[in-house]
């Protein structure tokens, strides 16, 4: 893992089961929107060992009429308000609006959120790490080319035939954040 990860401009977060605690009714409400544990300083970690963050996230609660777009713009402000509060800049945050059944390339597993995210923050895909807590998440972090790790406070179990790029299993955000301080003390902050 130290060598895959020497390289490393950028920490991509699913957002439910990450960032946020996972609701099976989904997130519809500011109000509904409660950090991980620890996640707002692990992200602060992440950031001050010179990685940038982006947020990518499925939102099908949106094409289900659950969730109006504006209503997840303020759940996203409320996010980035949290990280700001804690000197993170304000993370590039991507969202799939559509159903499962909708077939578009921007849901995970498939890899458009997360090519969105390099394009835009120009991040070639073996300097990116995807933090996601479902198999569907592994799977666009492969199908784009990142590297990908599990976390179990979320939803999904670690991965039964792990995808390429999956560096393994930790316990939450700021387990990742442990981790990525260590690797980039070691490797100087730089790479």
């Amino acid at each position: 893992m130290h060598d895959a990860l020497g390289g490393l401009k950028l920490v991509i977060l699913d957002r439910d089961g990450v960032l946020n605690e996972n609701r099976e009714d989904y997130v519809t409400r500011i109000e509904d929107f409660v950090w991980t544990a620890g996640a707002p300083a692990a992200c602060a970690r992440i950031s001050a060992a010179g990685l940038a963050l982006a947020v990518v996230t499925n939102q099908s609660a949106v094409g289900r009429g659950l969730l109006p777009e504006a209503t997840l713009d303020a759940i996203h402000a409320r996010l980035a308000d949290g990280l700001a509060a804690l000197g993170v800049p304000r993370p590039l945050i991507l969202h799939c609006p559509h159903l499962p059944a909708d077939g578009c390339e921007c849901r995970k597993p498939r890899p458009g959120l997360v090519r969105a995210a390099l394009r835009h923050l120009g991040v070639a895909p073996g300097e990116a790490l995807l933090v996601g807590d479902h198999e569907s998440d592994l799977a666009a972090a492969a199908a784009a080319g990142c590297w990908s790790l599990h976390v179990r406070s979320g939803r999904g179990a670690p991965p039964t035939r792990p995808p390429r790029g999956y560096l393994g299993s930790v316990r939450d955000l700021p387990a990742v954040a442990d981790l990525l301080t260590a690797l980039r003390g070691a490797h100087g902050r730089g790479g």
